[in-house]
């Protein structure tokens, strides 16, 4: 967060339009995979379908952040954990977690190190990510026959999913 958006009695400002994208900073290291699946991992991820921007990110092991996601329709997130508890709150869209739907204006709660996986519903997904750390990790525990699902989802929207994103960023 630049200096300009910090006020003298420390409130901070912050918009999406100047919130830089999530690989543009330090905050999450790259994804680990525990299977050998780097083709298909490509293709997700450069498939279009996801806009990830912080919003606020302040101190170290001890700071919080807040992240801002969009997922086109149908996007498939692999089975994964991060090193830090985080609280999902669904701004628009719906995302499916297994039987469950969370639809806007409901949230779901995942605990640091717990695997877990969701795909964006038939309009897509927007959630916001309130975690009490300002760094963590990622680490994609997906099978290889669920990765040549998710690419295959992936080569089917990705043109739909790029021509939306841009939307977004």
């Amino acid at each position: 967060m630049s200096d300009s958006t910090r006020s003298s009695r420390g409130i901070s400002f912050y918009g999406p339009a100047e919130a830089p994208m999530l690989h543009e900073t330090e905050m999450m290291s790259m994804p680990v995979l525990s299977v050998p699946a780097d083709d298909q991992f490509m293709t997700w991820a450069l498939s279009g379908g996801h806009v990830v921007k912080v919003l606020f990110q302040q101190g170290g092991d001890d700071g919080m952040s807040l992240v801002w996601s969009w997922f086109g329709p149908d996007y498939a997130l692999p089975r994964h954990s991060h090193s830090a508890d985080c609280l999902y709150y669904v701004v628009a869209g719906e995302a499916h977690l297994g039987n469950r739907v969370i639809p806007a204006g409901a949230g779901f709660f995942v605990p640091a190190d717990a695997p877990y996986a969701y795909t964006a519903g038939p309009e897509g997904v927007q959630v916001l990510e309130f975690r009490n750390v300002s760094k963590f990790d990622m680490k994609i525990s997906e099978s290889l026959p669920r990765w040549e699902q998710i690419a295959e989802i992936a080569e089917q929207h990705k043109d739909a999913w790029t021509t939306t994103s841009a939307e977004h960023v």
